[in-house]
């Protein structure tokens, strides 16, 4: 993980079953080297207790514009940050991101943000699919913002799905990675080929080759820091691939591979194939 030392994150929060990671997300960053300061919804305080927040970042938490009679000065949180994160933002505050409707602290200091502007969406699997969300998305991506990959898994429905906010450690790694390093690949969809391919013989033996795919991995995590989105189609590998802007597509054969590549090379900006594919194949499977 790479250091935050000295950086100023203003973390926003909202009403989603996904803000107990917010703790951890805090932690994190603040282990890290950064500085946190933390914005809450009102419906995100039934989450997790303002009270958590403020002893792990060490610093007053912010749910209301206004408490206790005080105006809170979004403003000058917006300009202090380096960088803002909302974690997790529910389908709610992306339309209200997009519209600009300041009704909670969390989107009063997002339009008054200077600074780049990370969202880790969480929802459920059907909300993250509509139309709606699609095109809030899309908006808040027009405006200059990054939006954190979704994860796939179980969902609070008890749905399977994408829709799940990305795990604390890929919100750091981006963070990390959007604050230190080059980012000449935003924007860019980015196809990478690694690792052998199996060809079955029979269902024991195969042909295939000793390579281990670190070559192309370490190729997509480094596209992946200078913003790229990337899709690593991999063969047989005991690599494992933890990042959030890395889509990992697992194949056997050198046609999956084809096959898989395929699908991704017309909307490649950036194509990089170095997998080993393997030389040879049966005929006939037995």
């Amino acid at each position: 993980m790479s250091t935050l030392t000295g950086k100023k994150i203003l973390l926003g929060i909202t009403g989603s079953i996904a803000a107990y990671k917010a703790a951890h997300l805090c932690r994190l960053l603040i282990k890290a080297g950064a500085e946190v300061k933390v914005v809450m919804t009102e419906s995100a305080t039934a989450f997790i207790t303002p009270l958590t927040l403020s002893t792990l970042s060490d610093n007053e938490v912010h749910t209301s514009v206004i408490s206790e009679g005080t105006w809170n000065n979004h403003v000058e949180l917006g300009i202090w940050a380096d960088i803002m994160i909302v974690a997790p933002c529910t389908a709610t505050t992306l339309g209200k991101m997009v519209n600009g409707i300041a009704d909670n602290a969390v989107i009063a200091c997002y339009l008054s943000a200077k600074a780049k502007v990370l969202i880790a969406p969480a929802m459920d699997l059907d909300m993250w699919k509509h139309p709606s969300t699609k095109r809030n998305v899309e908006s808040l991506k027009s405006y200059g913002n990054t939006i954190i990959p979704v994860g796939h898994g179980f969902l609070a429905s008890g749905l399977i799905g994408d829709g799940r906010m990305a795990e604390p450690e890929e919100i750091v790694t981006f963070t990390s990675d959007i604050l230190n390093q080059q980012r000449d690949l935003v924007g860019k969809s980015v196809l990478i080929t690694a690792g052998p391919t199996f060809e079955s013989i029979d269902p024991v033996r195969f042909i295939g080759n000793r390579s281990t795919g670190k070559q192309g991995v370490a190729i997509a995590f480094e596209c992946a820091k200078r913003g790229g989105e990337v899709t690593l189609v991999l063969g047989p590998s005991a690599l494992t691939i933890n990042h959030p802007a890395i889509k990992v597509v697992k194949v056997e054969s050198a046609a999956q591979m084809y096959e898989a590549s395929k699908a991704a090379f017309e909307q490649a900006d950036l194509i990089i194939l170095s997998a080993a594919v393997a030389d040879y194949k049966s005929t006939v499977i037995a």
